[in-house]
């Protein structure tokens, strides 16, 4: 599988309807190498990306872990941490959980290459 990019931008709830508005009208296409995630400030944004979620996202690709206590114990943290802030970079769509094996054991995925923060949207 490909990793395509992730691109966040920080918009308004206006601009961000406007633009679902072009989209639906067939008047936006996204492309095809990366996936857009809104988010509405950079309050928000600095939520999103904390320093413990950045170090995941950049950890797993180079881990490969096979479990998040696996990801836990390499990065040396919590695992209620760890799994607390894996669940939440997968409900964003940053990452995936698979279930793997007979215990059905949740294997984060990375989704993207990279994550492109353009200062203007």
């Amino acid at each position: 599988m490909k990793l395509r990019k992730a691109r966040i931008v920080v918009e308004s709830i206006d601009n961000l309807s406007e633009r679902w508005t072009k989209a639906m009208q067939g008047k936006a296409k996204p492309r095809k190498d990366e996936e857009l995630i809104s988010v509405a400030s950079w309050e928000v944004l600095a939520k999103v990306l904390s320093p413990p979620r950045l170090q995941i996202l950049t950890a797993i690709p180079q881990i490969k872990p096979r479990s998040i206590a696996h990801l836990a114990r390499e990065l040396k943290k919590d695992f209620k941490n760890v799994y607390s802030d894996v669940r939440f970079l997968a409900d964003l769509g940053l990452i995936e959980l698979r279930e793997e094996g007979v215990r059905k054991t949740l294997v984060p995925i990375a989704r993207f290459s990279g994550i492109e923060l353009p200062l203007a949207a």
